[in-house]
């Protein structure tokens, strides 16, 4: 392992991971939320398989009705995700056949037919299916891209309840780990822009005083708002606005100086409020696109990157001590407390990552900068010739992707480019667009069919 993977930087993301996971009661190897306990795509007490071959290390498979791109979560023995279930609808579409699709162009339309949107409960060791729990059935107001779900956000919970969001009604609903429904709040659906369809996945924080947050990111076309509430009883703490504008990005809690922020990503700016009030922090603005992937960060700054159609594919890194609007007058490269920027950075739709004092953007291509400078180190393409959507996971010194078509990239971490396995999973018709999660040596992969669970 090379030297800079013991670093400072490293150790801290271990350390926040294990003391959320204390704090809110679960395992350490679990996974509670969209990307993680710490909701930063790392693994630390995890070791799921190098590589595989077809037929071996698959522990179970279980078929998935309907159709959802939500990762998985694991609390204790029990796993849990969502679907919607829509009388004679195909799955989803890959990115290729996403881009030839209508629903591309803004041609989409709503349902015609009611869809069913669901709760599912899996036994962790065998994949049986527990219960599963309708939450609305209905015909969604706005439509969304043949490539997305109405199933797309991530659930999150604790030892005693799991929460689930659907942005396509509007509905959030706890259920406690038997499936009795405990709470309900509607918040509203709204359109999103030319009806792509939603997927910010609700965010679980568990304050010092072991409270716990829920946030709840709506940022659509006819509003943008962030709401927080208490995960106990669905109570409103608060809830803060800020420019119109679609986004599918989930945000994060960070540290700032003795201060827990939440830190969203939304059209043209990154903005940070106090999580236990929602008074705005800090915001970073003039950027020239929304985001579809999520910011990751450490101890000493949120990073991002970003890119669209037309876009200059921005990236930088935001430093703690942060305040007010770090947004670079006209002309400059960066603000203050910026401490850098660039463009072109080659981020896609996958989470960026943090690995010792690298950062990783994926698409169908890999670029490792340093954390600290954003000089670039390496950019190198990926194997498999498909793009990937799912976002990527550190797993001690390795990394990893699993690619639209279910090849599993593992990378070695570090400043040079290695690839220290290739596995493919599922069938030749299976679409791979969710993040995968783990959860002791196991592997959870989701596909447009089925649930996987990989196993030394």
């Amino acid at each position: 392992m090379a030297v800079e993977e013991k670093g400072f930087g490293r150790h801290l993301l271990a350390l926040a991971a294990s003391c959320l996971l204390m704090a809110s009661g679960v395992r350490a190897d679990d996974w509670p939320q969209f990307r993680g306990g710490a909701a930063l795509g790392n693994a630390s007490f995890s070791r799921p398989p190098l590589a595989w071959t077809a037929g071996t290390h698959v522990a179970w498979r279980t078929e998935i009705p309907g159709a959802g791109w939500s990762q998985p979560v694991v609390i204790g023995d029990r796993v849990f995700l969502t679907t919607a279930v829509m009388p004679g609808a195909g799955k989803p579409s890959g990115m290729m056949g996403g881009v030839m699709s209508l629903t591309t162009w803004g041609m989409g339309s709503p349902p015609t037919e009611p869809v069913e949107f669901r709760l599912l409960c899996l036994d962790r060791a065998t994949g049986q299916l527990l219960w599963s729990k309708t939450v609305d059935d209905l015909k969604p107001a706005f439509g969304k891209h043949s490539s997305n779900t109405f199933a797309t956000e991530t659930p999150c919970g604790s030892t005693d309840l799991v929460h689930a969001f659907f942005g396509a009604t509007g509905t959030v609903v706890a259920f406690d780990h038997a499936g009795n429904e405990r709470w309900r709040k509607n918040l509203g659906a709204h359109p999103t822009v030319n009806q792509f369809g939603t997927g910010s996945s609700p965010l679980l924080q568990v304050a010092a005083d072991g409270s716990r947050r829920l946030f709840i990111q709506q940022y659509a076309e006819d509003l943008a708002e962030i709401v927080c509430l208490d995960a106990a009883d669905g109570r409103e703490l608060w809830r803060a606005a800020r420019d119109k504008g679609t986004a599918w990005s989930t945000p994060i809690i960070w540290s700032n100086d003795g201060v827990d922020e939440v830190v969203t990503a939304g059209q043209g700016s990154i903005i940070a409020y106090d999580a236990a009030t929602g008074v705005e922090r800090w915001r970073y603005g003039g950027l020239d696109t929304s985001f579809a992937c999520s910011v990751v960060a450490d101890a000493e700054a949120v990073y991002f990157g970003t890119s669209s159609p037309g876009s200059k594919a921005p990236s930088g890194a935001i430093a703690r001590g942060c305040s007010g609007d770090l947004t670079p007058a006209k002309g400059s490269a960066q603000g203050g407390k910026l401490l850098w920027s660039k463009t072109k950075s080659g981020a896609g739709m996958p989470s960026p990552v943090i690995a010792g004092d690298n950062l990783y953007f994926f698409d169908k291509i890999v670029v490792c900068c340093d954390r600290r400078t954003g000089v670039e180190k390496y950019r190198k393409r990926l194997p498999g010739g498909s793009t990937s959507v799912g976002s990527p996971l550190v797993v001690g010194d390795r990394i990893y992707l699993v690619n639209e078509r279910g090849k599993v990239i593992v990378l070695q971490t570090g400043a040079e480019f290695k690839i220290l396995g290739e596995s493919s999973v599922g069938g030749a018709d299976e679409i791979f667009w969710a993040t995968p999660a783990v959860t002791g040596d196991a592997l959870l992969i989701r596909s447009s069919d089925a649930l996987y669970c990989i196993k030394e």
